[in-house]
């Protein structure tokens, strides 16, 4: 059960944060400014916000070991709720997949920067 609400949450985090880049750009897309002011757009569907939280529960797992599952449960509670009958994510939500984000922009610039993107 346990692992289960992470689960559970990681999708509802995925759908909020997919529902919130579509409210603040129209769009499922991230816009990364290249070092040489080209812009390359990052698609995001629910898999990949998936793939990413993943990740990022792997982060914690290594930094944070035996208290990893807490910590993630715990967390992930905290980053949705529920207003009407939308799910949104909150302010530790936003957190998260913003460091998410920044992450993956990071790492766009440069793969980009070292020619890997075309």
């Amino acid at each position: 059960m346990k692992n289960n609400t992470i689960e559970i949450y990681r999708r509802r985090i995925a759908i909020a944060a997919l529902n919130r880049m579509k409210r603040k750009t129209g769009c499922y897309r991230l816009a990364v400014s290249m070092p040489d002011d080209n812009i390359q757009f990052i698609d995001i569907d629910e898999e990949s916000m998936l793939q990413l939280l993943e990740r990022f529960e792997k982060q914690a797992r290594n930094e944070f070991a035996p208290e990893a599952e807490t910590f993630l449960r715990q967390t992930y509670m905290k980053s949705v709720d529920i207003n009407g009958h939308t799910e949104y994510l909150t302010e530790t939500g936003k957190m998260i997949v913003d460091d998410i984000f920044a992450e993956l922009i990071k790492h766009a610039k440069k793969k980009y920067v070292c020619g890997g993107i075309n």
